[in-house]
């Protein structure tokens, strides 16, 4: 498994300036999504024909507390089952399809924090998410054998730590608060670094 490390950042946005709906149990995570998909279908064939990104959009989604639904109950989410996490991206992706596969790596990365987090931070990360932030990932890189053949390099510098690479596969980073970057230390231990 891999070490998890939050890099910190000044960085804000519109989900930071809006109310964010917090979820509190299946029935309604599939009633929002419902509600939402609604919204997001009435443009999304415009959205694709146009190659228009969906910055209000992916707002919407995050405002409307699905992005937040697999945050475990006991630190304030629904911690929703798979089958509902499944039908909820099944109705939004039938609204529009590219906003249904944006949070794949989110909420895989939910549940590595919810496995391999420390105690601080699952009650940081999932505050953040319960908040309206996204996470992006950076993991794959090009010209590599598979997956977890990685060049990018993640070394201790005092208190800090620095991450040296390029990432190639990184779906939802444009529209990300956080960006998990895999890479490896020089005991080719890996480490997911949460860079704002």
């Amino acid at each position: 498994m891999a070490e998890l490390y939050e890099a910190t950042s000044s960085h804000t946005s519109d989900a930071d300036q809006h109310a964010v709906r917090i979820i509190q149990d299946d029935a309604q995570a599939i009633a929002v999504a419902h509600e939402l998909a609604g919204r997001l279908a009435r443009d999304a064939a415009v959205r694709d024909r146009e190659r228009r990104l969906p910055h209000d959009e992916i707002e919407w989604f995050s405002q409307s507390g699905l992005w937040a639904i697999t945050v475990p109950k006991t630190y304030g989410g629904a911690g929703v089952s798979f089958v509902t996490l499944t039908e909820v991206i099944k109705i939004i992706a039938a609204a529009d399809p590219s906003l249904g596969q944006l949070p794949q790596n989110h909420f895989g990365l939910v549940d590595v924090i919810s496995l391999t987090g420390t105690e601080e931070q699952k009650r940081y990360f999932f505050s953040q998410i319960l908040s309206g932030k996204r996470f992006g990932n950076g993991f794959s890189e090009k010209g590599t054998k598979h997956v977890l053949d990685l060049k990018t390099r993640v070394r201790q510098d005092g208190d800090d730590y620095v991450v040296d690479g390029t990432k190639f596969y990184s779906t939802g980073a444009l529209f990300a608060h956080f960006v998990p970057v895999l890479g490896l230390d020089d005991d080719r231990k890996g480490w997911l670094a949460y860079i704002p």
